[in-house]
């Protein structure tokens, strides 16, 4: 979709005679204080959207081939002893190895999991960590005690002897690096929010088998676990777009049919640049609370405590705390603002392997060959911005971008989605909400077995899953007792208890 941004044409990344991405997150990216949204959505929208972008996409590391970024001298977090040597970690991104020959094939990125909304962070997108998963009696995945994730042991409990062949996961600077939860996706543990929701589905997939086989008593083992599988996918697809795209103010016109000449690819535009709005609208600060509203009895959890840190969820008390907090606490505006959990301590301290996710984002549009801001608005069909104020009302924010680019023209793709003024009635701006609606409707209308499509369901079984709530799902698989209706919209968990509002 995007027009080829390479420096070359072909392959190299672009960003020459730029602004350092490190200096421009110095300059547009620091947040001191909590900025809520302007329509009291909920955190529970990027963690979903979080769950759903680990089920599309994965562009894996080249670990031969990096574009760190260097730290300007003094950098009072990364170089408070004005070295000049110090770099923020980062690699390209692994590519197919068939492209990147010349203007008419310049390179290609590879994803490396399944780019439909099918599961596949439940599931996994290979036969040996589907296998793995499975505990092959009864079409169930395993657990572990307190009815959460399996470690990566050989009967997935925590205190067992390692399994040399549980498959590999993710553990930058994890506090714990020989034991870890293992998913259908490799970066499960990452932060404890997402481990609850791979936790949920898991959940939800094992209390389908337990109906299923009630139902259908004579059915095998693999019959059990692939209708409760179809069902679970077809679940993550109804959220998706019933509840998390409306929630953002996206609302895509009726589903109508299948269309065998879309490809099901996840736009570089989308991955490498505009879905990374998510990472603006994180709280620094991971909220718990007990069933009554009360703060949880472990407190709350700083992000940059929580990164690949399973033992939160083990020792602390499981999912249910968080999922109490998210749909209670706001998620901030979509601007180009980061807390410092993300922008400073991402993955660890500075310094001892902590990263900026801001410049990281930058980065990596650069390296990926996508053009600027307004290139890609015009790609998108939407008129070019001709100054800073016409991006964005904020006169601040305008003197801000000034002073880290020279021309609207220069502007990278990511710092332009995070500053558009927002579209009534939405939590984004218009090139933003324009790339989402786009990619969404193709992975929809490219999919053979969307939900609304697949010959699997009856009429009255698609209608019954168009209508399951995320809400629903939450509560018939932990001990939450009410939650409102839409997790996406943020209600107090006080104001739930005391004026005992229903579950429908």
């Amino acid at each position: 979709m995007a027009s080829n941004g390479f420096s070359d044409s072909i392959s190299a990344p672009n960003g020459q005679g730029m602004s350092n991405p490190r200096d421009i997150s110095n300059a547009l990216g620091s947040q001191s204080s909590f900025m809520a949204n302007e329509m009291d959505r909920s955190d529970v929208i990027w963690g979903w959207g979080q769950f759903i972008d680990h089920d599309i996409n994965f562009n894996d590391d080249n670990l031969t081939d990096t574009i760190s970024i260097p730290v300007p001298p003094c950098d009072s977090m990364f170089d408070p002893n004005c070295t000049g040597t110090v770099k923020i970690r980062m690699f390209r991104s692994q590519t197919d190895p068939n492209s990147g020959t010349s203007t008419s094939n310049p390179l290609r990125h590879v994803n490396a999991i399944t780019s439909f909304i099918d599961g596949s962070g439940v599931y996994g997108s290979t036969q040996a960590r589907a296998d793995w998963l499975r505990t092959h009696a009864g079409g169930k995945l395993k657990m572990s005690t307190g009815n959460l994730l399996p470690w990566n042991t050989i009967d997935g409990e925590f205190a067992s002897a390692i399994d040399p062949t549980a498959p590999f996961m993710l553990l930058d600077g994890s506090p714990l690096p020989t034991k870890y939860y293992i998913g259908g996706d490799i970066r499960i543990n990452e932060q404890p929010g997402l481990t609850a929701f791979h936790t949920l589905w898991v959940r939800e997939h094992n209390r389908l088998c337990d109906e299923l086989i009630v139902a259908h008593p004579s059915w095998s083992d693999e019959e059990l676990f692939q209708r409760a599988r179809k069902i679970v996918g077809a679940l993550i697809q109804a959220v998706t777009y019933e509840e998390f795209l409306p929630s953002m103010g996206i609302h895509l016109p009726a589903w109508t049919s299948y269309d065998s000449a879309e490809e099901p690819q996840i736009f570089n535009m989308f991955s490498a640049s505009a879905y990374r709005f998510g990472h603006t609208m994180i709280n620094g600060n991971l909220i718990r609370y007990k069933e009554d509203g009360t703060a949880w009895g472990f407190g709350s959890v700083d992000l940059r405590d929580a990164f690949f840190n399973p033992l939160i969820i083990k020792d602390e008390g499981g999912i249910e705390p968080f999922f109490r907090g998210m749909a209670a606490q706001e998620h901030q505006m979509v601007d180009p603002l980061m807390m410092d959990d993300l922008r400073n301590f991402l993955f660890g301290p500075p310094g001892a392997g902590g990263l900026d996710l801001l410049a990281i984002n930058i980065q990596r549009a650069r390296e990926r060959g996508l053009p600027n801001y307004n290139t890609i608005r015009s790609d998108l069909s939407l008129t070019p911005h001709t100054s800073f104020a016409s991006l964005t009302s904020d006169v601040d924010l305008q003197n801000k971008i000034s002073m880290a680019y020279s021309h609207i023209d220069s502007i990278d793709p990511w710092v332009g989605f995070m500053s558009e003024d927002h579209l009534p009635g939405s939590i984004m701006g218009e090139g933003l909400q324009r790339i989402l609606s786009l990619q969404f409707s193709t992975l929809r209308k490219a999919d053979r077995y969307y939900y609304e499509n697949d010959p699997a369901f009856s009429p009255q079984e698609i209608n019954e899953l168009k209508s399951t709530l995320l809400s629903k799902i939450m509560l018939r698989n932990t001990s939450i007792d009410t939650l409102q209706d839409s997790v996406f919209l943020a209600v107090p968990r006080n104001q739930i208890v005391t004026e005992l509002i229903p579950f429908r």
